[in-house]
């Protein structure tokens, strides 16, 4: 299972790093990286990138959208995605910081969902070193 962590970046950041987006995950990699007593500056760099994710707006989108959807269902704060017809169980956890998605399949239900949502979304995958922006995904398979 792949393990993605969904950021919203601020609009300057991807318009300055949508060519680049290597520099980003560099600079999201070294704050996921950071020993404790840098904390405070990682957390300080992490606001300077990012927005506080709407969690309840993008709760209550996808659970209005897709509750009567057959491979769609919700449980606590998890979103689950189970199509057998993709081989594909994908799970959604929405924080106000960041998103976390865990899914076996290539082509994530949730990220075109959260793309239709916002454009701004910046996924990564730090234990493959995989990253990208939804709008323009291209997964390491």
């Amino acid at each position: 299972m792949r393990e993605f962590f969904i950021f919203e970046l601020k609009d300057e950041f991807k318009n300055l790093y949508i060519d680049k987006p290597s520099i980003l995950y560099n600079i999201f990699e070294q704050i996921y990286t950071l020993k404790k007593e840098e904390l405070n500056y990682g957390y300080s760099l992490f606001r300077q990138l990012t927005k506080k994710i709407d969690k309840d707006k993008t709760d209550r989108y996808l659970f209005i959208k897709y509750h009567q959807s057959i491979p769609y269902s919700k449980k606590g704060e998890t979103h689950y995605y189970n199509n057998p017809a993709h081989d594909e169980i994908s799970t959604l956890v929405v924080k106000r910081a960041y998103m976390l998605v865990k899914t076996n399949y290539y082509d994530c239900f949730f990220f075109d969902e959260l793309n239709s949502i916002n454009n701004t979304y910046f996924a990564i995958d730090f234990k493959n070193q995989d990253y990208f922006f939804l709008d323009s995904k291209k997964i390491l398979v």
